[in-house]
């Protein structure tokens, strides 16, 4: 099988000039009417999710709940491409759980980098930042009108 090539980096950060890419894919992407159960889910549980630019460094925030932003970039030398979107909070002293997701449509296994595995790539990188926390034992994934139910990592 061939290994992933498309080089993705990490970052809780993002540039407030790219509030339109991530206002895009967070809140107009062209596939969300499939997964309307799942993000209204979520809404209805957690709250309604919005863009938040601190000081030229946006984040996506949540009223009343405390969630961290993980976003994944193609890098391109000079440029970073926003490629995904993940949105997370602690819900329990053992227990992480993603809000919301996003990748980008050509980043899409649908659409088009088949082999690259974008999505899969950026829930590893949180596996991997759920590991490095003290205390957290599970990851909760709202997906697929389905609630994966704290899974241990």
């Amino acid at each position: 099988m061939r290994r992933p090539v498309l080089p993705l980096v990490f970052s809780s950060s993002l540039r407030s000039d790219q509030r339109d890419e991530l206002e895009s894919l967070m809140f107009f992407h062209p596939e969300q009417g499939q997964h309307t159960s799942s993000i209204n889910a979520s809404i209805l549980s957690y709250g309604f999710p919005k863009v938040i630019d601190e000081g030229g460094a946006l984040r996506i925030g949540i009223e009343g709940l405390e969630v961290q932003t993980l976003y994944a970039f193609v890098d391109r030398g000079p440029t970073k491409d926003l490629a995904g979107v993940l949105v997370y909070t602690r819900i329990h002293d053992d227990t992480l759980v993603l809000l919301h997701m996003a990748v980008r449509p050509e980043f899409c296994y649908s659409i088009g980098y088949k082999n690259e595995l974008v999505l899969v790539r950026i829930l590893a990188q949180l596996r991997g930042i759920a590991k490095r926390i003290r205390g957290i034992k599970k990851l909760s994934i709202l997906y697929a009108d389905k609630e994966i139910p704290r899974a241990l990592i």
